[in-house]
């Protein structure tokens, strides 16, 4: 019995240890061959209170490794329309907004998202536009 449980709890911690949250810079997002991609940059996001840093927040890239991973037909897209609320966005318009186009909260290329991935299957879950002031 002791085994069976501790087998379930191994296999779970596996499970929940594919699934990450993490912030990201979305460095490149296209459709090949029927399969939208997107390659992610992992970046910390911190908040500061410093003369160099006027923003309130800044953004560190301790690993340049850049990460690519598929879209699945239950793949989630959230822009923010203002301050507090969001929308779910089509590929189309992720592309639309990463060239410029404003939404009604503006992003660019250096814009971080909330990402959620599976690691082991190379799937983008969820992103999710962050706020910055």
């Amino acid at each position: 019995m002791r085994i069976l449980l501790a087998l379930l709890v191994l296999a779970l911690g596996v499970g929940l240890a594919q699934w990450q949250n993490r912030q990201a810079l979305i460095t490149d997002f296209r459709q090949m061959q029927g399969v939208w991609t997107v390659k992610l940059d992992y970046v910390e996001v911190k908040d500061c209170n410093r003369d160099d840093c006027p923003a309130g927040i800044e953004v560190s890239n301790q690993n340049p490794l850049i990460r690519t991973f598929r879209f699945t037909p239950s793949t989630k897209i959230w822009l923010l329309k203002n301050a507090g609320e969001y929308f779910q966005a089509t590929p189309q318009q992720l592309i639309q907004g990463l060239g410029g186009r404003n939404f009604g909260w503006s992003f660019n290329k250096y814009t971080p998202f909330y990402i959620k991935v599976n690691e082991a299957r190379r799937e983008i879950l969820e992103l999710k536009q962050m706020y910055l002031p």
